[in-house]
C-alpha cells in the first residue's frame, strides 16, 4: 500500500485506528519481553539465581509483539510485492492475476481467523507451565491478528486489484 493513494475519510479513520492498537500493542510486548529478557540476566549473573517465570513471559510477549507487528506492517503497507512477473502482463490480464492473489489473500486470512477461534476453545481450559494462565490468551494473539489483516486487507481492495495506484506504480 505504500505506493497506492491512501483512503481519506471512514478508511482513513479506521486505518488510524488499527495503526493505534497495532503499534501499542506490539510496542508494550515487545517491551515486556526485553525487560523479561534483562531482568533474567540480572537476577542469574548479579544475583546467581534463576526467575522461572521470565521465560514463559518473553515468550508470550514475543508471540503477541510478532503477530501485531505483522497486522501493523499490513496496515501501514510495509509488506513487500514481488509483481516483477505481473508488471509484464497487459493491463486485463494483470487486474485478473491480482484479484486472483488477493482473494487467495483473503481467503488466508479468514481461515487463520475461523481456525484461530476454533483454537482458542480447544486450549482454553489448558494453562500455561509456569504462570498458570490459560494458554487462549496467548493463542487469542493468532486470531486477533488475522481479524486486523483482514481488515485492513480489506480497506485497500483498490490497490490489490490495481484500480488505486497513481500512475507509472504497480498497474
Amino acid at each position: 500500500m505504500s505506493e497506492a493513494v491512501r483512503p481519506s475519510g471512514l478508511a482513513a479513520r479506521i486505518r488510524t485506528g488499527l495503526s493505534l492498537v497495532e503499534a501499542s500493542v506490539a510496542a508494550f510486548m515487545l517491551i515486556v519481553m526485553v525487560g523479561c529478557t534483562v531482568l533474567q540476566v540480572v537476577a542469574r549473573f548479579v544475583f546467581s539465581t534463576g526467575l522461572s517465570w521470565t521465560d514463559e513471559v518473553a515468550m508470550f510477549s514475543f508471540i503477541w509483539a510478532a503477530l501485531m507487528g505483522a497486522a501493523l506492517v499490513i496496515n501501514t503497507g510495509g509488506a513487500h510485492r514481488i509483481d516483477a512477473f505481473v508488471r509484464l502482463l497487459p493491463l486485463p490480464p494483470r487486474r485478473v492475476v491480482l484479484a486472483l492473489v488477493y482473494v487467495t489473500i483473503l481467503a488466508a486470512l479468514v481461515l487463520l481467523a475461523v481456525y484461530g477461534v476454533k483454537l482458542l476453545f480447544v486450549v482454553h481450559f489448558q494453562k500455561s507451565s509456569i504462570l498458570r494462565v490459560p494458554m487462549s490468551w496467548i493463542y487469542a494473539a493468532l486470531p486477533l491478528s488475522a481479524t486486523l489483516m483482514l481488515v485492513s486487507t480489506l480497506l485497500d481492495w483498490r490497490s490489490h486489484l490495481g484500480f488505486g495506484a497513481p500512475e507509472g506504480d504497480h498497474v
